[in-house]
């Protein structure tokens, strides 16, 4: 929206990345994805960009890197082979970089403000095929809304968020560039959901019907809804303070108003052709007609909704470039709730026709675990500039895809369990019991029937006739790590005289004596 907004806004790549996008303007909209090989991931990032008078993080940006054993002699794996993103498992840690700029000289960084409901975050994509991508949304086949789908977006809904879309936190952080302060937005990329994401399904374009109620509540009940909270100034406000609220306020009503009438004129027609007399039409659309008809549009004023709506219609041209157009209306007045709107237009536009693309959007196919690309966009959400601000959506950033947990090339994380040392009966006496078990009497009966367990579980109670009582075993997990190591070797040894499986699970390498 011009006047809430000055100048556009618009993602990219990090500040501290623009010497890696040279001339290649694809590369300068697109988030970077930096890569960390620590825990201390945070620590290292302030650090880089606190200890240098022109942070550079280019060193950092992500690059395929590959773990796995190689017979001798194997080549290496092409300069070309996508991006792949380990898990913290791994030891690899991810972060996405942006910068959100106003477009003027110098890139100056835009602010977030929270305060008027302003968020920025990102989303994950997944590669359809052709190239497309899918969102991750809530499933609509689920009434809980606990369960998310891929849903296949168009080449046009790619540049937008799409509804019920997943919606990631980015935070920012701060740092000076020779003197002067900047900022870039970085948010962790969850590398561990991998599983997650390629065991959901996808579902096919949405019911028609159900596409019309979507964007009659996007277009006029959620912004209407939106303007009705829209929280009054505190007592005691300067007065030019009240007066620039009054006017966004009557600013948003404008544009609400000609997308409501957008609305009816292309989904509606006969709606439409009818709201100008004097009939009230039969049906599902009787309830609409009737509240444009008789509701005014704002408080201290005689005008209608349905007059309101045809002057916004008639003067679109004047409204679109900015001007009033004579429409000074805040429909944050309006005795209309929003909820009487809502209900009246959805069961108003079941009447309506909307039409989807001819040619269905195909759905990706199922391919190998780690196989599947994904893609990153960063948003800006602003719902208080008024509904004709959408949120601002980035490019994507470079295509990668999410190693499983169990990765050949993943790196290899050092894991250490300590064995008991001293194995003397006084030594293992050390460990608490502190595990239990909890048996029931017809589980204890079943292990009892083995020979050597009866004794050792009945025991001395045991004459005859076990006791009818449950069990609580306590146990040493040390111990039990102990004699299941030993057990394992056991079977190893066993399984190698056939299988040779020794080498590849285990290499025991001498330790010096401590002290």
């Amino acid at each position: 929206m011009a006047t809430t907004l000055p100048h556009p806004v618009q993602w990219v790549t990090a500040s501290t990345l623009w010497g890696s996008a040279g001339t290649d303007a694809s590369r300068m909209q697109a988030p970077g994805l930096l890569q960390f090989e620590s825990d201390r991931f945070m620590e290292e990032l302030a650090e880089r960009l606190q200890g240098e008078a022109r942070p550079d993080l280019r060193d950092l940006l992500a690059k395929y890197e590959s773990h796995r054993e190689r017979f001798p002699g194997e080549p290496a794996d092409p300069a070309n082979t996508p991006l792949k993103l380990y898990q913290p498992a791994h030891g690899r840690f991810y972060l996405v970089a942006a910068s959100l700029v106003c477009r003027l000289p110098g890139l100056p960084d835009h602010v977030v403000d929270p305060a008027r409901g302003e968020k920025a975050g990102f989303v994950m994509r997944r590669r359809g095929a052709g190239n497309t991508e899918e969102a991750w949304v809530l499933d609509p086949a689920d009434a809980k809304k606990q369960r998310r789908v891929w849903a296949p977006l168009t080449s046009a809904q790619s540049a937008l968020l799409a509804s019920g879309e997943e919606l990631l936190p980015l935070f920012p952080v701060n740092f000076t560039v020779d003197g002067k302060r900047r900022r870039m937005a970085v948010g962790l990329v969850p590398t561990s959901s991998q599983a997650t994401f390629e065991a959901a399904g996808s579902f096919e374009a949405a019911d028609p019907q159900e596409a019309l109620k979507s964007e009659a509540e996007q277009q006029v009940s959620g912004p209407y809804e939106q303007l009705k909270l829209w929280k009054p100034l505190p007592g005691g406000t300067p007065q030019a303070d009240v007066d620039e609220q009054e006017a966004k306020q009557q600013e948003v009503s404008r544009y609400l108003l000609l997308d409501f009438a957008s609305l009816l004129s292309t989904r509606l027609p006969g709606f439409w052709s009818a709201l100008p007399g004097d009939t009230t039409p039969s049906g599902a659309t009787g309830d609409l007609y009737t509240l444009l008809k008789g509701q005014p549009v704002a408080g201290g004023t005689t005008a209608t909704w349905r007059e309101a709506i045809l002057s916004a219609w008639e003067h679109r041209a004047q409204v679109a470039q900015g001007q009033t157009a004579g429409l000074t209306f805040n429909l944050r007045g309006s005795p209309v709730t929003a909820g009487a709107l809502r209900a009246a237009l959805l069961k108003a536009v079941v009447t309506g026709t909307y039409t989807l693309p001819s040619e269905p959007v195909p759905v990706g196919k199922l391919q190998d675990p780690g196989e599947t690309r994904y893609v990153l966009r960063c948003v800006y959400l602003r719902p208080g500039c008024g509904p004709l601000c959408p949120p601002v959506v980035s490019a994507p950033t470079e295509d990668f895809r999410l190693a499983p947990f169990f990765d050949p090339d993943a790196p290899g994380r050092p894991v250490r369990i300590v064995l008991p040392v001293d194995t003397s009966i006084r030594g293992l006496r050390k460990f608490k019991k502190n595990v239990g078990f909890a048996l029931s009497s017809g589980l204890r009966k079943q292990m009892s029937r083995v020979g050597d367990l009866k004794k050792t579980m009945d025991g001395e109670l045991d004459a005859g006739t076990s006791f009818n009582l449950g069990e609580l075993c306590m146990f040493s997990i040390p111990i039990i790590t102990l004699c299941a190591f030993m057990v394992l070797m056991i079977f190893l040894s066993l399984l190698n005289i056939i299988f040779w499986w020794m080498p590849f699970l285990k290499i025991c390498l001498p330790k010096a004596k401590e002290g």
